[in-house]
């Protein structure tokens, strides 16, 4: 048995006051220490108070590998739109005791395909279904393997977690064996906890009916149709709902869409909805339920468009050459096809940007055929075609007085990429060469649309199987477009998982290390970040700054310094200096850690400096350890310089900030550093007086040889 934790004197007593709330009882017991070894015995006052929390006193000291999650607003998901029909609803009685009050077991497995919405299922079963004092935990699947070991038991709490990484995520008879036993502690607990396991991942497991585990099947997602009027109501667009009964059923269909696509579906009506208003200047309000006579006419004729699959109509744009009345081939040529997905990426964009992206895809994907000596047709050929105009019309596009080129179908896009993607498995790998080859954006930023169109593509089939690909050198992804799309991947439902074991492999190679950083940078600073999401950029952010690698470590120290701007990120920074000065790396994710720590905000004196600080972080020797080391004391010559120059205004935070660098100062290892530092200090005045670069000479200088070694202050 675990002895109780003793108090910061580490007495004996203290540990019996803690278990036994201060109260003494004659009936006392010993814990008595192992053979030879182990702390005094612990006396415990009441030892039936000490039995029944046994579980609860195990539990809180376990090792901290505990998985993590953000705790769900109960209201929150109460508030978001759950349809209960079908199996739906017989699924959700299942789930339930015959009171239809509580979760028939306190571990509920949901087995169920991908992108049905069991996760939704089982959200609105705990926030609907325990306690109100009971908190929703969303937990992230953070292990290479299940293990009951690593999930976490608390009093009052509803857990949920996703099993759906195909290499991590497998469920084996062993797991499920250690999962009867927590279901037992989450009894005692009052806990709950369900995992949603993806069909593929359940090799079919039997679970004997009288343990504490049930399990049910979810084999039909929500009805679409349900599912996008609930969601429409919930964007408070009703209106919108009479446009959807209006929609042309030839050309539409909802009834083979999943849960995640009918999601998708309801987010596309609303966008529709907006871009119309936009572009007729009419404002359509949607707050309240239409009537049939007051749909407008382009509006529903563009719902149609959006929610239309299209295949139709590429069906005969890439089907077999074949000429028609008039003598007009239904079927694109390959120059059209190019520039169809041209636009099909870019939707707006000035005429020659697309034709140059039309011509490059269409060179990549002929520089094979032509035994890699570009495209083979000559220019009479190209010459006595259509005209660049004439084409774009005909792909579906308009062109303004300005050559602006302007294709308002996002739907048909999409529909195009994926009809290409799905269709043509030979066009995947030059459709990807192509789009992460293009221009990025303004201002270093990657094209939003080219990333929204990689990521449709690579993230469709649920596997990371593309990115892989991107992120090889035989793919020369811009850096800014590559974690871009990383980002979207990380925080994808069914991916995020395998994306952050990319993360994890690539931070150690050198040519991948500095998108790794760039990647976790833009997750730190997503304002929705989760405790874990959080976590696992800082772990592959301090493999990146390990791996040795210069570029990255320099990334990783301006993604630490943004860190240090806010409170949440000023303790993940501890946690690194606190590991680095563990470990006793001499360059690394801890040294930059220090180094953004060295520039919190605070007042004039510095935050290193000030009573804050956390006792286990030793300043004096993490500063020591930089300034003695040649690669890592420019930088931190360049912040004392201003901690100093900012407290030179009040003569107080000088003195303080003087003398907790005198002693950092003195000592031979630092001796070089200690002399850049005052020459750095020459134009430094303390409350318009003294000089500081004299005042640190005369302390840290002995009289007697300050005739001898005179301080430089022009050293260029």
């Amino acid at each position: 048995m675990t002895p109780w934790p003793l108090g910061p004197s580490g007495s004996a007593a203290d540990g019996t006051e803690a278990a036994g709330g201060g109260r003494a009882d004659p009936a006392a017991f010993v814990v008595p220490p192992a053979p030879d070894a182990g702390p005094a015995p612990i006396t415990v006052n009441r030892p039936e108070l000490f039995v029944n929390h046994a579980d609860k006193i195990i539990n809180e000291t376990r090792k901290q590998e505990i998985l993590e999650g953000p705790t769900l607003p109960r209201h929150r998901i109460k508030q978001e739109p759950i349809v209960r029909e079908g199996q739906w609803a017989e699924t959700w009685q299942q789930a339930l005791d015959p009171t239809g009050v509580r979760p028939r077991k306190h571990v509920l497995i949901i087995v169920a395909p991908r992108s049905y919405g069991s996760t939704t299922l089982a959200l609105h079963l705990l926030a609907r279904h325990t306690d109100e004092d009971t908190d929703v935990v969303k937990l992230d699947a953070d292990w290479k393997t299940p293990k009951v070991g690593r999930l976490p038991a608390e009093e009052h709490h509803a857990y949920q977690v996703d099993l759906k990484d195909p290499d991590h995520d497998r469920v084996s008879a062993g797991f499920l064996t250690m999962l009867e036993e927590h279901a037992g502690l989450l009894e005692k607990l009052g806990s709950y906890l369900i995992l949603n396991v993806a069909k593929d991942l359940w090799a079919d497991h039997y679970v004997p009916v009288r343990s504490g585990i049930h399990v049910v099947h979810l084999n039909e997602p929500p009805p679409a149709q349900s599912v996008v009027e609930a969601r429409l109501r919930s964007r408070k667009a009703p209106g919108l709902i009479a446009y959807l009964h209006s929609v042309d059923k030839t050309k539409a269909s909802l009834s083979r869409l999943d849960a995640v696509e009918a999601v998708r579906t309801a987010d596309s009506i609303v966008l529709t909805w907006r871009e119309h208003e936009r572009l007729t200047g009419s404002s359509f309000p949607m707050d309240v339920p239409s009537s049939w006579s007051a749909l407008d006419g382009g509006l529903s004729e563009r719902i149609t468009s959006a929610l239309s699959d299209w295949r139709d109509k590429l069906d005969i744009l890439f089907g077999e050459t074949a000429s028609v009345h008039g003598g007009k081939d239904t079927s694109l040529p390959l120059e059209d096809r190019c520039l169809l997905l041209a636009l099909a990426v870019r939707q707006s964009a000035p005429i020659p940007e697309v034709a140059k992206a039309a011509r490059d895809l269409q060179d990549i994907i002929s520089a094979d055929a032509a035994d890699a000596s570009g495209f083979a047709s000559t220019t009479s050929a190209a010459f006595a075609g259509r005209g660049l105009r004439r084409r774009v019309v005909d792909a579906g596009a308009g062109v303004g007085t300005h050559d602006e080129v302007v294709f308002d179908q996002p739907g048909y896009g999409r529909a195009v990429l994926t009809y290409v993607w799905d269709n043509y498995e030979v066009m995947r790998e030059p459709l990807l060469k192509w789009l992460v080859s293009g221009d990025g954006g303004s201002g270093g930023e990657a094209n939003e649309h080219v990333v929204d169109a990689i990521a449709a593509l690579t993230l469709r089939h649920g596997n990371v199987d593309h990115l892989v690909q991107l992120g090889s050198l035989t793919h020369p992804a811009k850096k800014e477009l590559l974690s871009a799309l990383l980002v979207q991947a990380v925080q994808d439902e069914h991916i995020g998982r395998q994306a952050w074991g990319i993360l994890y492999g690539w931070a150690s190679v050198k040519e991948r290390a500095t998108i790794v950083v760039a990647t976790c940078r833009k997750v730190l600073n997503t304002p929705a970040v989760t405790s874990s999401q959080a976590r696992m950029a800082m772990v592959r952010l301090r493999r990146a700054a390990n791996s040795g690698h210069e570029s990255a470590w320099s990334e990783a120290l301006k993604a630490f310094a943004e860190q240090a701007q806010h409170p949440a990120g000023v303790a993940r920074l501890i946690t690194e200096v606190r590991g680095w000065q563990q470990s006793g790396r001499s360059r690394g994710a801890g040294t930059a850690a220090f180094l953004a720590l060295m520039s919190v905000p605070g007042t004039t004196t510095p935050w290193l400096l000030s009573d804050e600080v956390p006792s286990e972080v030793d300043v004096k020797q993490a500063l020591q350890d930089l300034l003695g080391n040649i690669d890592t004391a420019p930088d931190a010559i360049n912040r004392l310089t201003t901690w100093i120059r900012q407290s030179a205004t009040d003569p107080d935070s000088y003195a303080r900030v003087r003398d907790g660098l005198l002693p950092v100062l003195r000592g031979q290892k630092i001796f070089k550093a200690s002399v850049s530092l005052m020459q750095a200090l020459e134009h430094v005045s303390v409350d318009g007086d003294t000089n500081a670069a004299n005042d640190f000479w005369d302390r840290l200088v002995d009289p007697r040889v300050r005739t001898v070694i005179q301080l430089n202050r022009n050293p260029a």
